[in-house]
């Protein structure tokens, strides 16, 4: 047996990518590329395409000009159910639960064969097993947002894309949400791309950061370089650090 460590594979790639919405560009020449079991933390101020860069990787947008290819593949002109068969997953920031069903029926509608299960799900977010009878209209923000999160894993994917987690949630949640992302992280070694207001929570998840503007990246680089520079923070993300959608 060889002790040589095992080069980590390239998960994600867009190359030269203009992407938006009908005839409207929102993308302007993007490149990027993630090595499978990474965590990218992407953050800009309002409108700068952060979730357009999200919904560009699973399919939602229009690709104009440029490459999207995972694992190797080719995917800019694959369809949303297959990128998801590959092994991306979009969490999105509306969270898009079926209320009227309980917890239990949102995690399993969308269940593929894999190492995920339903008890795996309720071991990293034992919250939802105490509230697996209950309709998703009945749960809090939170619940709902850890819901999410865990109908994304029955999926059984690779590369987690996900907007915004943290929104709108109290600090207790946030810590609980965290934990079970953490996991993710350390035991799964699961790929994750991360857009988030909450600059400082997200440079401390994940080891690299990338700042957008105007549908280009301006910063890309460790997370903790841009921690330590408040004044690079205050020049690429505003006063404070703080942004948006």
């Amino acid at each position: 047996m060889s002790d040589t460590p095992s080069i980590p594979q390239r998960s994600l790639a867009l190359t030269n990518v203009n992407a938006g919405y009908g005839e409207t560009v929102i993308l302007n020449n993007l490149s990027l590329e993630l090595q499978e079991g990474t965590t990218l933390a992407v953050l800009g101020r309002n409108g700068v395409g952060k979730t357009t860069l999200l919904s560009t990787c699973m399919g939602y947008t229009r690709l104009h000009n440029g490459t999207v290819s995972f694992l190797g593949q080719d995917i800019g002109a694959v369809a949303i159910n297959r990128r998801s068969a590959l092994g991306l997953a979009l969490v999105p920031q509306e969270r898009e639960i079926f209320k009227s069903l309980s917890v239990e029926e949102n995690l399993v509608v969308g269940q593929r064969p894999g190492k995920w299960a339903l008890q795996r799900v309720y071991d990293f977010f034992p919250s939802l097993h105490k509230r697996r009878r209950s309709r998703g209209d009945q749960l809090s923000g939170g619940e709902q947002q850890m819901l999410a999160v865990g109908r994304a894993l029955l999926g059984n994917p690779t590369f987690l894309l996900l907007d915004e987690p943290l929104e709108g949630l109290a600090p207790v949640i946030v810590d609980q949400l965290l934990a079970g992302l953490q996991r993710l992280k350390t035991e799964e070694n699961m790929t994750m791309m991360l857009v988030e207001q909450h600059a400082h929570l997200a440079m401390e998840f994940a080891e690299r950061t990338i700042v957008l503007d105007r549908g280009a990246i301006v910063f890309d680089g460790p997370s903790a370089e841009l921690a330590a520079s408040p004044e690079k923070q205050a020049q690429l993300l505003g006063i404070g650090g703080s942004q948006g959608r």
